[in-house]
Parts: structure tokens; C-alpha cells; sequence
């Protein structure tokens, strides 16, 4: 089991993806859609992520679809990630982590995109290390046959960058 050090959810709401505020959330949307096509949605295998700008792809997390129970394994697991979390997630499941509430609310967004079959934005407020800031996480479902969501990408952005507050 993984623990989070110094990192608190304190509220995670849906948006409308239109809705978006960060440029990567849009950026990364419409890159999906572009290579969706008239699927809906792209595979795995359809993402080139050496085609997205350097500052999008540390903060991609793909996790893998797992059923009978419901779980999500992160078959990749962006370096921005591996920063906040102390840790690479690459080949762990999301219910790894110690933190009860953090891995049920996780968990809830992943199963709500799997279930929905379509992008989902949500707004998360956090602390890291006793500085709240605010996110957007875009989860972007993936399909490898055309039907079946196998995969979901996601992309965190930070709305109030701590780093660069005055």
C-alpha cells in the first residue's frame, strides 16, 4: 500500500468540460477528439504523446480498466505525478494508496467516466504540503475494440499554481 504524504482532498466537483480553464485541459480535449474521429473513442495505441507539448505530458496518468472488482491499474504515470505522490504509480492500482478517502474518491470519478462512456472534467481543491490550490483533472475514456472502455487518460492541471502565486 502507497501513502500519500501531505496531500489532502478537501472537494472534488464535476464541470462541464466546456467549461474548462487550464489551455492543456483544452488542448488535450481537443487532441482526443481530433483522433477519435468518428469513434467514441480512440485507443490506446491511436495516442502519440511525442505529438503533445513537453509542459501536457508529465501530467497524463493512463490507467487500465479492470472489472469483477472494480479497480483501475496506472499503465502510465506522468513524472508531475510521480513528483506530487513520491512516487511512480506505473503498475500499481489506484486502490494501492493508504488513504482511505482519497482512493474512494478516485475511484468514483474513474468508474463514473467508465460508466458514462465520455470525457468528464472535474474542479478538485487540495492541499500539498499545507498550500491549497485548485485543479482541473480531465479523464478521457479509451477503447481498444471500439466498444468497450478499456483505458481512461487523464490530464491534471493546475488552475492556482502554488509555484507561481505572488
Amino acid at each position: 500500500m502507497f501513502e500519500r504524504i501531505d496531500w489532502i482532498y478537501l472537494h472534488s466537483e464535476e464541470r462541464p468540460v466546456s467549461a474548462a480553464r487550464c489551455p492543456e485541459t483544452a488542448l488535450l480535449y481537443q487532441y482526443w477528439l481530433d483522433i477519435r474521429a468518428a469513434r467514441f473513442a480512440p485507443a490506446w495505441r491511436d495516442i502519440d504523446l511525442l505529438t503533445l507539448p513537453t509542459s501536457v505530458v508529465p501530467k497524463v496518468m493512463v490507467v487500465d480498466v479492470l472489472l469483477d472488482p472494480v479497480d483501475f491499474v496506472y499503465r502510465f504515470f506522468g513524472t508531475w505525478h510521480v513528483q506530487c505522490h513520491n512516487r511512480d504509480m506505473t503498475g500499481h492500482k489506484v486502490t494501492d494508496f493508504k488513504d482511505p478517502t482519497f482512493t474512494q474518491i478516485v475511484l468514483e470519478e474513474y468508474t463514473n467516466t467508465y460508466e458514462r462512456r465520455e470525457p468528464v472534467l472535474f474542479q478538485l481543491e487540495n492541499t500539498l504540503n499545507h498550500i491549497h490550490y485548485l485543479s482541473e483533472l480531465l479523464r478521457l475514456p479509451l477503447s481498444s475494440d471500439g466498444e468497450t472502455i478499456d483505458s481512461i487518460m487523464v490530464l491534471e492541471s493546475l488552475i492556482d499554481d502554488p509555484a507561481t502565486a505572488e
